[in-house]
């Protein structure tokens, strides 16, 4: 009788061991895939975070006011959809899901690494690479609210927002020294011509020019030592000052301004290089 005992209970003890063998397996099977899963998670988010960086500098490089108009009614659909409640953050998630089917679809680009940008006629208007921006933003910020709640700031929020008017503004400055520049360029080439070979009450003088595209004329600044010229630019509409200052060293010291239509206000330009 006793030896019936052993076997059955080293039987029992048996199928215990296999049978929390088993659980265990199951459950670090179920956690390793439940690993897998959060890192596919976190590489496709990575991935449209990546596109999403590469679409708003295409905007930018073609106009710092779209990026802006852009960037605004991302975060205007994001705080109504949070506004609206759970449900509707997933019907909004579910209808990009149902538009765009796998991850890869979001693309727009669709060049090579190293194919420039200019080289590449990868978009049909600049609606299209809109309509591209706002997509991504979406998914991504209503995503990042429904893994995360109120616990942290949206995606898109005060602070984010302050960073983006900041290089909004410095492209905008950095576009019209870039303009300015070629403005006086031009300048100088007209003037060295009348110099050389204008007429004589032309010469030693300040020189304006006036073409299709851009006014130039000599300026001043009360009180200022800097000799500056005054620039009306067209298509698109923009005003500029530039002014410089020789030291007695010889070093010449150059500034560059946004204006407005009457010079009568100018701001440094912040540009980043």
């Amino acid at each position: 009788m006793w030896e019936y005992l052993g076997i059955a209970t080293a039987f029992g003890l048996g199928w215990a061991i296999r049978h929390g063998g088993a659980k265990a397996e199951h459950g670090a099977a179920a956690q390793v895939l439940y690993q897998k899963s959060r890192a596919l998670d976190e590489a496709e988010s990575r991935y449209l975070q990546t596109h999403l960086r590469e679409v708003a500098n295409l905007l930018l490089a073609i106009d710092p006011d779209l990026m802006e108009r852009a960037y605004t009614k991302a975060r205007r659909r994001q705080d109504e959809a949070i506004a609206g409640g759970h449900a509707r953050i997933e019907a909004e998630l579910t209808a990009l899901s149902h538009k765009y089917p796998f991850f890869q679809d979001f693309e727009i680009v669709g060049t090579r690494h190293f194919v420039p940008y200019s080289d590449a006629p990868f978009y049909r208007t600049e609606d299209n690479l809109v309509d591209r921006y706002l997509d991504i933003s979406h998914w991504l910020a209503l995503s990042f609210w429904k893994k995360h709640g109120d616990k942290v700031p949206a995606l898109f929020d005060d602070d984010d927002q302050k960073v983006m008017e900041r290089v909004v503004q410095e492209e905008r400055d950095r576009k019209l020294q870039r303009r300015i520049e070629a403005a006086m360029e031009l300048h100088r080439l007209f003037s060295t011509t009348v110099e050389r070979y204008g007429q004589e009450q032309f010469k030693h003088g300040a020189v304006s020019l006036e073409t299709a595209q851009v006014s130039i004329r000599q300026g001043a600044t009360p009180y200022s030592p800097e000799i500056e010229y005054w620039i009306s630019f067209r298509e698109p509409e923009d005003y500029g000052v530039y002014s410089f200052f020789v030291h007695d060293d010889g070093r010449i010291s150059r500034s560059y301004y946004r204006s407005n239509a009457d010079f009568t206000h100018k701001a440094y330009l912040t540009t980043r290089g």
